[in-house]
């Protein structure tokens, strides 16, 4: 028996010895299976088709005391990793009650959770589906933000504190804080410094801030979600010397629903974020901002859903070479519900990456599949 279904078998025999004390434990999850055919300029060494998969268990151990505070864990355990081994994909504990909801420990940030984006309930996920898993050596090519769609490393799952208020006439109010990115779970992170992701990029930050709104309400028959959110932080500078551009980045969406059409979009800036600054590199004085965009559409008829996307990324490329560096996504698709839970996607991309380093320019054509499982 592997490490995690041992984790997971200590998790339910718990739940059950406790089960007199009025927990409950909720099981839930969802897993996908994928597959893609690509064609692109820059295909060298590279094959034009592959598979991959992921399975996701939520365990969710639940109480609600006799003032009707509720409280309670989550934790999601993944299998995706290339070595076969099993992750957690956000761990972390909650109280509940008219106050609103305070979540402690391993999540994504205030806009990572209840951002919007360009409506995505189709194929693998248009703007935010799985051609990035695709594109192969390029996908180290592209644009900061091509698959940060909400606030710059408000997606990153570390640990933090979360406060989401009560939601008074569809809007609520959502901050965090995390004292450093990428610090997971028990671990101890201390050190203001560390080894930059490259010679012109910090790889964290430090002291993170997000704060914004949401709003989720009917206005009539029209059903609309928005969201504006603000993130900030320290950088890490290097321990040899080199300092980096503080972390700034917000984030704007909307979507409006009507009988089965929905249309949305987003927009998220980042600015020169982690960038090194000049006095620490001279050569490095190129500056374009990190920003993306997304539109798009989706017509629910029945067990089907399609849609239509785009997305535009964009960012400094190479901070010692003038211009900047952009990436385009066309992409549409269906989903079809076959039964409660189970469904079947398949999704066309077209891309087109123009870097400021003329060898990495790269254009190509995708053709995904998916069926995925909710339960």
């Amino acid at each position: 028996m592997s490490a995690a279904a041992l984790a997971l078998a200590g998790c339910l025999g718990a739940a059950e010895a406790r089960a007199e004390t009025g927990f409950k434990l909720l099981l839930g999850g969802d897993a996908y299976f994928e597959g893609g055919a690509v064609d692109q300029k820059l295909d060298a060494g590279q094959r034009s088709v592959e598979f991959r998969n992921r399975v996701r268990l939520k365990v969710a151990p639940t109480a609600t005391a006799d003032n009707g505070l509720q409280y309670g864990a989550r934790l999601t355990l993944m299998a995706a990793n290339g070595d076969r081994t099993a992750s957690d994909d956000g761990a972390y504990l909650f109280v509940k009650g008219g106050f609103g909801q305070i979540s402690a420990g391993g999540q994504g940030g205030p806009s990572d959770d209840s951002g919007v984006i360009a409506p995505s309930d189709w194929g693998t996920g248009g703007v935010d589906g799985a051609f990035a898993a695709f594109l192969g050596n390029t996908g180290a090519n592209v644009p900061s933000m091509t698959t940060n769609l909400k606030a710059l490393k408000s997606g990153d799952a570390g640990t933090r504190l979360v406060y989401s208020s009560p939601r008074f006439s569809g809007l609520q109010a959502v901050v965090s804080y995390q004292p450093q990115t990428g610090s997971f779970n028990t671990n101890i992170d201390r050190n203001k410094s560390l080894t930059p992701a490259d010679a012109t990029h910090t790889g964290g930050y430090s002291d993170v801030v997000e704060g914004g709104v949401n709003y989720d309400d009917q206005l009539g028959d029209v059903a609309v979600k928005g969201a504006a959110y603000v993130l900030g932080g320290q950088a890490r500078n290097s321990a040899a010397g080199a300092s980096f551009e503080r972390l700034t980045s917000y984030h704007l969406g909307l979507s409006a629903a009507y009988g089965g059409l929905k249309l949305g979009g987003s927009y998220s800036w980042g600015g020169e974020s982690g960038y090194i600054r000049r006095a620490s590199n001279s050569a490095a004085t190129d500056r374009g901002g990190q920003n993306v965009w997304t539109v798009g559409a989706q017509y629910t008829l029945a067990a089907y859903t399609l849609g239509v996307g785009y997305m535009h990324s964009m960012d400094a490329g190479d901070l010692a070479v003038r211009g900047n560096r952009n990436f385009d996504l066309i992409t549409t698709g269906i989903r079809y519900v076959a039964a409660p839970g189970l469904a079947f996607g398949a999704e066309y991309n077209h891309f087109r990456l123009n870097s400021d380093v003329a060898s990495q320019n790269d254009r190509g054509n995708m053709v995904l599949v998916r069926t995925s499982l909710d339960f």
